[in-house]
């Protein structure tokens, strides 16, 4: 098995057509060339030293850069090591460490590198890469493709920091090779016709374990973004005819919050969300606006991403992601605090089992024996499983804000926020008290033109909330912060 399976069984006669296209710089392959330019890649990571076995790092942020050099390491039996593009100087030598990364290629300059412990790494920036067509592609690269190993580590990828230090995820061919039987039955809104735009980070998964592959398994097009911009966005659909959009719930809002957006919005033909939970109002707002249903599906990228696809049918409440998959794919179940499995329609923690979920974090024992109990993985996400095994996501386990051992979600107080007639989004977060460990804060983006008083909210939510749950501060932002992946930070948000 071989990421690169799908790229050297392209039919001759779509090889002069493009696959891949960088919007800020115009930059395109066609799929020959990017058989050509993985095959160059090859034979320069064959110099530098890597051999099966080894670990690449790979600093890049979106672009064709990123793709050359993951396919190349994979095409070569080498291990991607996936770093969020974001990531600073300073911090590069802990996951350089931890991934025991043999070489590291970054976007950063000679002299930013120079601010990192790169230790015996071998660091290769942009500008020594050969370019494209340059060099003999007929020596390494001309060997046979690794037949990876279904239990051997074949990439690594990183928390999003919900802990003080990112927590490594490796992930094998057997884990993608189930997430493909997963998706090949659950996902089919898309042909060699589709025309996608990726804006989220190829460094969390969902590009380079979905997107990238699935464009090429589909003989479609990918256009790239090196981040969101929702002026670019709607000029990518105008003059490039993009039909597929990938993207978290802010998206879609930021999106529909601009009038003179909706025109081109009307002219995709498919819409997807995940990553965090969608409120029913952007689902109805969207389908308001484009005429089009705005999918959604779940996962983590310790499950290898998507686990659920609602891609064939209307949400039912906020959180509808979709119909369980049959369990001989991935087994999906709700646990309470003792690790017992709940009956259909309880609210407990969300916890997967099957062959797409991780190993384990790398070098973390003690946090897999907790994350592992009960013979499920845990996901940190709170739900419940309908009756129709329909997955509903009710909130986030580590975002429920205790006061006084009475646990409040914080998705229960934005929601009425959010009915408010002069808001247009918030974001709760817990507070320190004195008295009772934590309390409701609340942060409040207003409608354009509108005022809303900090004390009325107040009101507003006492007269739908009990006691506990209303907010004791608000405080108006113009927007809030937001990570790579395009979610609320939640963590900078305690901080303000």
């Amino acid at each position: 098995m071989n990421y690169c399976d799908a790229l050297y069984a392209v039919p001759a006669e779509i090889l002069n057509r493009p696959v891949f296209t960088e919007l800020e710089t115009a930059y395109s392959l066609t799929y020959g060339q990017l058989q050509q330019d993985v095959r160059r890649w090859v034979t320069f990571f064959t110099q530098q030293g890597l051999r099966p076995g080894d670990c690449i790092a790979i600093h890049l942020h979106n672009s064709v850069n990123f793709i050359l050099g993951h396919m190349a390491a994979q095409h070569m039996g080498v291990t991607s090591a996936l770093l969020d593009p974001l990531s600073q100087p300073q911090s590069l030598g802990y996951y350089l460490t931890m991934t025991q990364a043999k070489v590291l290629v970054s976007h950063f300059s000679d002299a930013q590198l120079a601010q990192a412990d790169t230790g015996d790494v071998t660091v290769i920036t942009l500008d020594a890469v050969p370019p494209s067509g340059a060099g003999d592609h007929a020596t390494e690269a001309s060997k046979p493709l690794y037949d990876w190993p279904e239990d051997i580590t074949s990439y690594i990828y990183f928390t999003s920091g919900t802990t003080s230090l990112p927590k490594g995820v490796p992930l094998s061919y057997g884990n993608h090779s189930n997430f493909y039987r997963i998706a090949d039955r659950y996902w089919q809104p898309s042909d060699h016709t589709s025309k996608h735009i990726s804006f989220v980070p190829f460094s969390h998964g969902f590009g380079s374990i979905f997107l990238i592959p699935w464009t090429i398994r589909t003989h479609s097009e990918c256009f790239i973004l090196r981040g969101f911009h929702p002026l670019k966005v709607q000029q990518a659909i105008e003059q490039h005819g993009i039909t597929h959009i990938y993207g978290v719930p802010s998206h879609y809002q930021q999106l529909l919050k601009f009038e003179q957006f909706h025109g081109a919005l009307k002219k995709l033909q498919m819409a997807f969300c995940a990553a965090a939970k969608l409120d029913r109002e952007t689902i109805d707002e969207w389908y308001r606006v484009s005429g089009h249903r705005l999918h959604e599906g779940y996962g983590l990228i310790e499950t290898t991403g998507g686990i659920t696809w609602r891609v064939h049918s209307d949400s039912l409440q906020t959180g509808d992601v979709g119909v369980c998959p049959d369990r001989e794919l991935i087994e999906i179940g709700i646990m309470d605090e003792d690790n017992k499995l709940l009956e259909p329609g309880e609210e407990g923690e969300i916890v997967v089992r099957g062959k797409s979920v991780t190993s384990g974090y790398l070098n973390m024992p003690e946090e897999n024996a907790n994350v592992f109990a009960g013979g499920f993985f845990h996901t940190g996400d709170k739900g419940k499983i309908t009756a129709a095994r329909r997955l509903i996501m009710t909130g986030r386990i580590k975002d429920i804000i205790n006061i006084a051992g009475i646990k409040i979600s914080p998705y229960e107080v934005e929601s009425v926020l959010n009915r408010h007639p002069m808001v247009s989004t918030s974001a709760v977060v817990s507070t320190a008290d004195s008295l009772y460990g934590e309390v409701v804060k609340a942060f409040v983006i207003p409608k354009k033109g509108e005022s809303p008083d900090a004390r009325e909210l107040i009101k507003y939510c006492a007269t739908q909330l009990i006691n506990f749950q209303v907010p004791r501060q608000v405080v108006f932002l113009d927007k809030f912060p937001q990570n790579n992946m395009g979610k609320v930070d939640r963590k900078k948000l305690r901080t303000l």
